[in-house]
């Protein structure tokens, strides 16, 4: 008995050493016997690892043709074709919702290219016999649930097919409108927002760069008055007041040069979410829109690189799969040229930044004393280990820098030299895990640190400021949200805690007021738990509600912002959308205070501490309509919004910490687009935005209200694209209402001038002849000016060529010409008081050359 167990004991043990996977199966026959195996490695490759007897041709066979839907044929005495052949499949139908099996009477349809295949029904189970084609469609299809596609691996290396399938009536919740404007710009209205895939982004017009800000400008109800790219107002609010995150890193700027190209590499972005109305609430902070970046995460997967430059900048970027392909790296960054290197378009912009300055001579030519320097680096790893685990760390990094020299006065000794940076470095890691029976969970942690400083001093006295002002922001964010879906129900909740640190200071220092020096430091923490429920049971409607609760530490006080939406599918091709909200912000800037100096979009950051800062409570309403059908789209959208508790600063510079005030604002409108795309060649759309806005300042005690300074009321724009082969060519034509010429700060600067006049005597009023006596008082510049300034108008032109990959290639090349303002429109944006009036335009014609290589 123990000798027949030890050979037992033998025997399995030879058998086990003798089981190997089919290709080294294979390998040990052909030498061994001498022997040759015909057969197609395309099929081969996707057979499962497993274990193949290599001790008995005649078993190694049987294996072959039970384990897989193969057939072994012999051709001669020492050649084998093995082959694909028929079999029976058998089909178990699952409910991806709780993996449960889908009543047998619904039936399960088999489609092979599209053809329904017989299928029969056995001891509850429903059966087909097919045999194994590389590049069919095959899909099962059960009632009431969406196709689901199976593919050519699962049905080689099964023979019992567990197929989980998702209810049809969950497509609303993904269903997005392809096309909105043009290519890559796509409306969903689950969530009421706009997604810009920038990897099939086309040609916009007057932009070949893929410029991120400016893409987003092409949207209703988004404008930029001034003709920066990153001064986005959205229906009405301020730059401030709309979130910008990049992969949830905060960002604070408006973009290089003061806001006038994106601060951001779009070969790393991945899609772009705009909320021009509500959104989740899992997005707080801000009262008036929100634009979420996202970055690629396929660098563990998809490799590529390359290189670029166009009149402004270089920028260059790779992906580098590593470890088997479940780790990636991505990284990019750009650099602008050196300052001896100014390129029309690049003189286009400075004329425009700092016109109305005296850096800017009569004949509108630039001092060559400026030099602008900017730079961002992006950078990303990203590991999945499994299909259920995602694990990315990005950081980010970007610096602007505008120096240059200024003489007012004409004196040597009064020449000032102004240094003008900020940069913005952020890191966040996100953990994303699918935990089973549709639980999901995503984590999130981030830190950033935001400096701003402007510095200007006597290069005479290059040891004392003359004007100095720093603002730093600190950010610490952790968030935890847990999800599970349902058949009719779709359910997160989270709770996002965030510590934040500000800090500012500003100096003004000169020979009859001495030195003003002010300096405040806040810190805060903020917890927001929060929770939203999509319900989608009825085919025809979409709800989502929620809310957002959040303690603030400055003022230990707890708010809650409860939020809605709701669609309605009237048919396939007209839905009706609303939505309402509260939301609060406790981070804003500073209204009509030029923090540094020159006025170039530097508002004083501050927190909600009650003096320098409040807290800002706002509403929003939407109701509207879309129709999509037949490459026609045409979207109409009501809304209002209103903001409380603005922090404004009296005067334009930081003299007294007393005069901070607030200011409540309304704004109302509508938004409305028509778009007809032909094909796939070409695409036309036009449309027109109203909006109406007014603010109340908590000073006037008659509740008087004054029109807001950037708010145009008529915006229309005419636009198409075309593409023909490898060329493409886009236009668009915009005219819109030009800004408020009685806005707070020239009433300020009115009431100054009035009050600094009001002992003077009239002009020509009889001076005494010996010159003495107090001077006479001078015209008011203030006294007949208009409501508004002029209209302003643009046509903008790109046009681009592409050479594809091909066999003989393997790179890519782009080149693209771009024209702003063609037909180089005077258009008056503002006017600021120095004395007199000093007028600024946007930019005038600025052509871009651009060209791509990929690899």
């Amino acid at each position: 008995m123990r000798l027949y167990l030890l050979m037992l004991a033998s025997l399995w043990a030879g058998m086990t050493v003798a089981q190997t996977s089919l290709s080294e199966a294979l390998n040990h026959y052909e030498q061994t016997d001498s022997i040759k195996f015909s057969f197609d490695a395309e099929v081969f490759n996707v057979v499962a690892p497993s274990s193949f007897d290599t001790l008995d041709i005649d078993r190694f066979f049987n294996q072959l043709e039970t384990l897989l839907p193969f057939e072994v044929e012999p051709v001669g005495e020492k050649y084998f074709v093995i082959k694909v052949v028929e079999r029976e499949f058998v089909v178990t139908a699952l409910d991806s919702m709780d993996m449960r099996e889908i009543p047998v009477e619904l039936g399960v349809t088999v489609l092979i290219n599209d053809e329904v295949s017989p299928t029969r029904f056995s001891n509850g189970k429903w059966t087909f016999s097919y045999k194994p084609v590389v590049g069919d469609s095959v899909q099962f299809y059960v009632p009431g649930f969406k196709r689901q596609d199976i593919s050519f691996a699962d049905l080689i290396n099964q023979k019992h097919l567990s197929v989980p399938f998702a209810p049809e009536i969950t497509e609303l919740a993904e269903m997005v409108i392809e096309e909105y404007i043009t290519k890559g710009i796509n409306l969903d209205p689950s969530s009421q927002s706009v997604k810009i895939d920038v990897g099939d982004l086309p040609l916009l017009p007057g932009e070949t760069d893929g410029d991120i800000f400016a893409s987003i400008t092409a949207l209703p109800g988004v404008t930029n008055p001034d003709g920066r790219a990153g001064n986005l107002f959205i229906r009405g609010s301020d730059p401030d007041q709309t979130l910008i995150l990049f992969d949830n890193i905060p960002v604070y700027h408006k973009g290089h040069y003061y806001g006038t190209i994106s601060p951001y590499n779009p070969k790393v972005i991945d899609n772009v979410e705009v909320y021009r109305g509500g959104y989740h609430p899992r997005l707080g902070d801000r009262v008036g829109g929100a634009i979420v970046i996202e970055s690629e995460e396929s660098g563990y997967t998809r490799p590529g690189a390359g290189v670029g430059v166009n009149t402004l900048f270089g920028m260059a970027y790779g992906k580098v799969p590593l470890i088997n392909k479940k780790l990636g790296l991505t990284v990019g960054a750009r650099h602008s040229y050196p300052a001896s290197i100014n390129s029309p378009k690049h003189d286009a912009i400075t004329r425009a930044v700092f016109s109305g300055t005296p850096l800017i001579d009569s004949t509108g030519r630039a001092s060559e004393s400026i030099e602008v320097i900017f730079e961002d680096y992006f950078s990303k790893l990203t590991f999945k280990p499994n299909q259920q685990n995602t694990l990315s760390i990005s950081g980010i990094y970007t610096y602007s820098d505008v120096y240059y020299t200024t003489d007012p006065a004409g004196q040597i000794n009064s020449e000032n030299k102004v240094d003008n940076q900020f940069s913005n470095l952020g890191f966040n890691a996100k953990w994303e895990s699918n935990l089973g029976n549709m639980w999901r969970s995503v984590t999130l942690a981030t830190i950033s640190d935001y400096r701003y400083s402007y510095d200007s001093r006597l290069i005479s006295m290059p040891e004392r400021p003359t004007i100095l002002a720093i603002n730093r922001l600190k950010d610490f964010n952790v968030r935890q949200e847990i999800a599970k879906d349902w058949k009719f129900v779709s359910w997160q909740s989270g709770l996002d805690y965030k510590w934040q640190d500000v800090y500012f200071r500003s100096l003004r220092a000169n020979d009859s007021t001495g030195v003003n020096n002010f300096e405040q430091a806040d810190q805060a923490h903020a917890f927001s738990p929060y929770m939203s429920l999509d319900y989608f049971k009825f085919q025809k409607w979409y709800l989502q509600v929620g809310v957002r609760g959040t303690y603030f530490s400055l003022d230990e006080r707890f708010r809650w912002a409860p939020r809605a939406l709701v669609n309605f599918d009237a048919t396939n091709w007209l839905t009706f959308k609303g939505s309402a909200g509260i939301y609060y912000q406790y981070l804003s800037q500073v209204k009509n205070l030029e923090f540094s100096g020159g006025g170039f979009d530097n508002e004083l950051w501050t927190l909600a501490n009650g003096t320098q800062g409040n807290v800002i409570k706002g509403t929003q309403t939407m109701i509207g309509g879309v129709l999509h059908n037949d490459g026609w789209i045409i979207e109409v959208e009501l809304y209002r919004k209103s903001a409380a508790d603005i922090t404004v600063y009296e005067e334009r510079n930081l003299l007294d910490l007393e005069r901070f005030f607030t200011m409540d604002q309304i704004s109302s409108g509508v938004d409305f687009m028509i778009k007809k795309s032909f094909d796939d060649k070409a695409s036309v759309w036009l449309g027109y935005s109203y909006n109406d806005s007014e603010i109340t300042l908590d000073t006037t005690t008659d509740n008087s209200t004054y029109k807001s300074k950037y708010v145009q009321p008529h915006v229309a724009y005419v636009g198409g694209a075309y593409k023909a082969g490898n060329w493409k060519v886009s236009a668009a034509w915009k005219k819109s209402s030009g800004l408020n010429a009685q806005s707070l700060d020239v009433i300020y600067a009115e009431n100054i001038f009035l009050r600094n006049g009001a002992n003077r005597p009239p002009a020509g009023g009889g001076m005494p002849p010996d010159g003495g006596g107090p001077p006479s008082r001078p015209e008011n510049p203030f006294a007949g000016r208009g409501d508004r300034y002029g209209s302003i108008e643009t046509l903008d032109i790109s046009a681009s060529y592409t050479l594809p990959k091909a066999a003989d290639r393997p790179w890519s090349a782009s080149l693209g010409l771009s024209l702003i303002n063609v037909l180089d429109e005077k258009n008056l944006v503002d006017e600021v008081y120095r004395s007199a009036f000093a007028q600024r335009y946007s930019v005038g014609f600025a052509p871009n050359l651009m060209m791509v290589v990929e690899f």
